[in-house]
């Protein structure tokens, strides 16, 4: 038991998505932001452009673990009951925790490095579009969130990136930059 919960705590040791802390927690995937609100669990709001209207919000991997293991704890001391109602979107932990385990461990990105396309895009002075395709190309450290329904269109996958890698990036394209070897259109980097 101690060495599963010690595998679960490394596995969720990340900036987590809205539903993928929901499924960690065993709720619905509308319940983490209002969590989040009462303080129950650490989360951040990332900075978006102007006019949207989607709130992306990131969460601590490891205060919606010790959620979880809060819950289950109590539910084991009281035979099986809980004291409130029970957590009835517990079917969605074991399948997400599969999905996060296969995250490599340079793509775990953790809560407070976490930043949206936006951001990143603020940073490495390029348009938000091209950010995923730097952390596609390797460039930069991203993933892609797991959402609720792929299936639905457009989908429109939810991505976060490590700011530290954007910063690291900036750096080596203003060194190509001034010494002439950079390949493709220049940055604006003033």
């Amino acid at each position: 038991m101690a060495r599963t919960v010690a595998r679960q705590r490394d596995i969720v040791n990340m900036a987590l998505g809205a539903t993928e802390a929901a499924a960690v927690m065993g709720v619905h995937w509308s319940v983490p932001p209002r969590m989040a609100d009462r303080g129950w669990i650490a989360a951040r709001t990332l900075e978006t452009t102007e006019g949207q209207e989607r709130r992306v919000q990131v969460y601590d991997g490891l205060e919606c673990q010790t959620n979880w293991e809060e819950y289950d704890r109590k539910v084991v001391e009281r035979g099986g009951m809980n004291d409130r109602r029970p957590r009835a979107w517990v079917h969605t932990r074991d399948p997400i925790l599969t999905v996060l385990a296969r995250v490599p461990q340079e793509l775990r990105i953790p809560f407070d490095d976490a930043i949206s396309a936006y951001e990143a895009s603020e940073i490495l002075r390029v348009h938000p579009s091209f950010v995923p395709r730097l952390a596609k190309a390797g460039h930069i450290v991203g993933r892609e969130l797991a959402g609720r329904d792929r299936t639905k269109r457009p989908h429109r996958p939810s991505w976060i990136f490590s700011r530290a890698s954007c910063v690291r990036n900036l750096q080596l394209v203003r060194s190509l930059q001034a010494e002439g070897d950079k390949a493709g259109r220049p940055r604006n980097l003033s």
